[in-house]
């Protein structure tokens, strides 16, 4: 008998005996064959899963082991240790989460989205990867695309697409199973719950028009599971189509290099400084954002940086010195949001602010003119590749900011504190 139909074998005897639900009962049973004190299933401390090889008592597999290589718990504990093994979710958490979305609504899959990047942040946090997201089943298709879906569009639901009572809830829940002492498997427990959501609510019911254009890549895991899997994809199909692109404010961040002239401006008052003339020069060029004849408004929040501090080669021309600044640009686009979004915003604000400082200060030499590079690629050649890094040296470079200025006369909407920061 193979070790699959052993298995759905051991799991039925499992939930008639007892009532628990097919995925609870597959990770109840013993599938080895034999009596093991070991378990089935652990994850050790590099996030790799094991499993217990059919007919033995203390040997395990793994993905990246040749099929006929084993290890023994000992082994992999001394290697790769400590160890966690599989367990299930507690008795109230599919409970407890199935009516937060419910109650979320709409909102309910860019919500349970939103937690799961929550909970890839405390992963990272706690043990270093994000991946271990789905560390307890890292080679199933569900595992592969709830990782990629988390990464791709968890740090950039929009506060309107989450509602924060079921996050409080759902957050901690998946948290807890990814860094718990016990591994519980997320791609899969989630889609039985979002399975009996679809049947009960529709499609249309879990998601808003933000999700249903971002999160379509993604909709054969969230339906996979719905006792009518057509008409979740005829809703979403509908949905695609009739849904209009919704115009959206949102933020995103890039670093600033220029270079100032050394001496004064001879029309600074007071003590007003180069780098306040520089920020506000930056400022007010980035009011209205240009793309291919359309006009968009936009505000920049400014951040003067100290010198040296993004690790820029002093080579600015004599009379001049090296500046640099962190520009957050906060914009109501009228497009639809892709993946090039963030950039192609980044690329208007970066012509508006090089323009006007080169009409201000003419005289710089071409091979030293101003350049910009976004937030999340600084980040990652700082080794920062995840969202939280780039949150992370975002924050350290605000903390260390000389001086701070914003766009004047904007439309109060594009207060960066309340869009979608990118």
């Amino acid at each position: 008998m193979s070790k699959n139909r052993a298995r759905d074998r051991a799991a039925k005897t499992e939930m008639e005996r007892t009532g628990a639900r097919r995925a609870q009962a597959v990770r109840r049973v013993d599938t080895t064959g034999q009596d093991s004190q070991y378990p089935v299933r652990l994850v050790d401390a590099n996030g790799e899963s094991w499993y217990l090889q059919s007919g033995q008592t203390n040997a395990y597999g793994t993905r990246s082991l040749d099929w006929s290589e084993s290890r023994t718990y000992e082994e992999i504990t001394e290697r790769a240790g400590p160890v966690r093994h599989l367990g299930v979710p507690a008795d109230g958490d599919f409970p407890s989460i199935r009516q937060a979305l419910t109650d979320a609504g709409p909102t309910a899959l860019s919500t349970l989205i939103a937690a799961l990047d929550a909970a890839a942040a405390a992963a990272e946090n706690a043990i270093g990867r994000p991946q271990d997201l789905v560390a307890g089943r890292p080679g199933s298709t569900e595992s592969v695309v709830v990782l990629q879906m988390t990464l791709d569009i968890g740090p950039r639901v929009p506060k309107t697409s989450v509602d924060p009572a079921a996050l409080k809830v759902i957050a901690p829940i998946l948290t807890r199973w990814v860094t718990g002492e016990t591994v519980v498997e997320v791609a899969e427990n989630l889609a039985y719950v979002l399975g009996g959501l679809v049947d009960e609510l529709g499609w249309q019911g879990i998601t808003d028009p933000w999700t249903r254009r971002n999160a379509a890549p993604y909709a054969s895991w969230a339906t996979g599971h719905s006792s009518n899997p057509v008409g979740a994809h005829r809703a979403r199909a509908a949905a695609d189509l009739l849904d209009p692109a919704a115009e959206t404010v949102a933020s995103t961040a890039f670093l600033l290099d220029s270079s100032i002239p050394t001496e004064p401006d001879p029309h600074l008052v007071g003590d007003a400084t180069m780098e306040q003339l520089f920020a506000a020069l930056v400022a007010r060029a980035i009011h209205t954002l240009k793309r291919d004849g359309t006009e968009y408004p936009a505000r920049a929040d400014v951040f003067v940086l100290p010198p040296g501090l993004t690790d820029r080669p002093e080579d600015a021309p004599p009379g001049w010195r090296n500046i640099a600044a962190l520009v957050v640009v906060t914009a109501r686009r009228p497009w639809d949001l892709d993946e090039d979004e963030d950039q192609h915003v980044i690329t208007d604000a970066f012509q508006a602010a090089r323009a006007a400082l080169d009409e201000y200060w003419p005289d710089l030499p071409e091979e030293f003119q101003s350049a910009a590079l976004s937030l999340d690629m600084l980040a990652a050649l700082r080794g920062n590749v995840t969202a939280s890094g780039a949150r992370a040296m975002y924050e350290e470079l605000v903390s260390a900011a000389l001086l701070h200025t914003h766009t004047v006369g904007t439309d109060p909407g594009l207060d960066p504190t309340k869009a979608d920061r990118r």
